[in-house]
């Protein structure tokens, strides 16, 4: 009769060896944690559109957000890093713009922005 023991051992090692290579090659691969954002419309009107931009030494982003409704919230992903800050721009209906730069003071990888009647304004 065959002794399984040194089989199972080998084969459990293989697993845990394999896993352990697969989180650290993952982890090489992975870009970077996103920064999340929660953007509030606490006007009494729809927002047609809000831009959100941002940057760092080799790269730009711009996200458009259409149709914001009052009262709505949404969560958004940036590929930035917290306190670097980035831009928001609502164009409202009358077509008036309200910006403001927000993130800046903040180290937490989840921003809360609230626009209002008075501005643009972040909770962190």
């Amino acid at each position: 009769m065959t002794n399984f023991k040194p089989l199972v051992l080998l084969t459990l090692m293989g697993v845990v060896v394999g896993a352990f290579g697969m989180k650290l090659w993952y982890g090489l691969q992975y870009p970077g944690r996103p920064l999340f954002v929660e953007i509030s419309n606490m006007r009494g009107e729809i927002i047609p559109l809000l831009k959100i931009e941002h940057g760092s030494d080799t790269t730009q982003e711009k996200i458009l957000l259409t149709q914001l409704r009052a009262g709505e919230t949404r969560m958004i992903t940036l590929n930035h890093e917290p306190s670097r800050g980035y831009s928001l721009e609502a164009q409202l209906l009358d077509g008036s713009k309200v910006e403001a730069c927000v993130g800046k003071m903040s180290d937490r990888w989840v921003n809360r922005v609230i626009i209002t009647s008075n501005g643009i304004f972040s909770k962190d």
